[in-house]
């Protein structure tokens, strides 16, 4: 146990700033445990609640920012960009952009702790048209609560968190085999995700040149464009006779769809 405080005494501050950055830039590496461990530390006396809780912020905001000038400049190819470079489902952008159609510029403070949303929302909101002072204020409120939170879960877990770590350490064999261990088993849970969910909607997908090839023809589709409103204004155009719907909007509007015609639901 001494061997793993040590460890996170001497090198905590660099991995929690150094790993925030990093997964808010869209890298699929895990923070949570580092500020944990912080906490945990803190709770014996080799550290402050104070320097994790602020390195958190400092780098959450900075990743943040530069998502958020990005949506300003390019916005939906961003987007896009994100959930590529990213392990999280391909619904991520939707689930982003219903928070914010539900929310508004609240969703900031909400986002950080909703896995695929943290990096998500800063660009959509640069898209919206948001001004930087009032992102940052609201972002950096989100990212203080996120990192204090797990910093404080840490600080509550105390003495017994470094138990459990020292009986798995035992089982991994060095510090560097058991970080490599748990990394590998985040990004082959995440990844399976991925592919778990790609894998569904396969079945169901209609590629734009069969959509083009059945409107030539002739077929009477119900055609639904399910992209935010945001989205949507900035393109400024759709595929002709598409019935703007927004997915938080489906159930209370759903009986505008015809009936006893095959539906087409297009996105980003």
């Amino acid at each position: 146990m001494n061997a793993s405080i040590e460890f996170l005494r001497v090198y905590g501050p660099t991995l929690v700033f150094t790993s925030v950055l990093l997964e808010q830039a869209g890298v699929p590496i895990p923070c949570t445990p580092w500020l944990i461990a912080s906490g945990a530390l803190a709770r014996l006396g080799q550290g402050t609640l104070a320097l994790p809780m602020a390195l958190a912020t400092v780098a959450a905001s900075m990743g943040h920012t530069v998502w958020f000038l990005a949506g300003r400049r390019w916005g939906s190819r961003v987007l896009r960009l994100v959930c590529r470079v990213s392990l999280e489902p391909d619904s991520c952008v939707q689930r982003t952009e219903n928070a914010f159609t539900r929310y508004g510029a609240r969703a900031l403070i909400i986002a950080p702790f909703v896995p695929g949303l943290t990096t998500l929302a800063p660009p959509l909101a640069g898209m919206s048209g948001m001004r930087l002072r009032r992102f940052l204020a609201l972002d950096g409120v989100g990212d203080l609560l996120w990192a204090a939170t797990f910093v404080g879960l840490g600080w509550l877990a105390g003495e017994p968190f470094f138990r459990v770590l020292e009986v798995v350490m035992a089982y991994a064999g060095s510090t560097v085999g058991f970080l490599a261990a748990g990394l590998a088993l985040y990004l082959g849970v995440r990844f399976l995700q991925r592919m778990r969910f790609r894998a569904q909607l396969r079945v169901a997908r209609l590629s734009a040149g069969d959509l083009k090839r059945r409107l030539d023809d002739g077929e009477e589709l119900v055609l639904v464009d399910l992209r935010h409103r945001a989205e949507l204004e900035k393109s400024g155009t759709t595929l002709p006779g598409a019935l703007h719907i927004s997915p938080d909007e489906l159930d209370r509007r759903h009986e505008e769809i015809a009936r006893g015609r095959d539906v087409v639901l297009f996105c980003s």
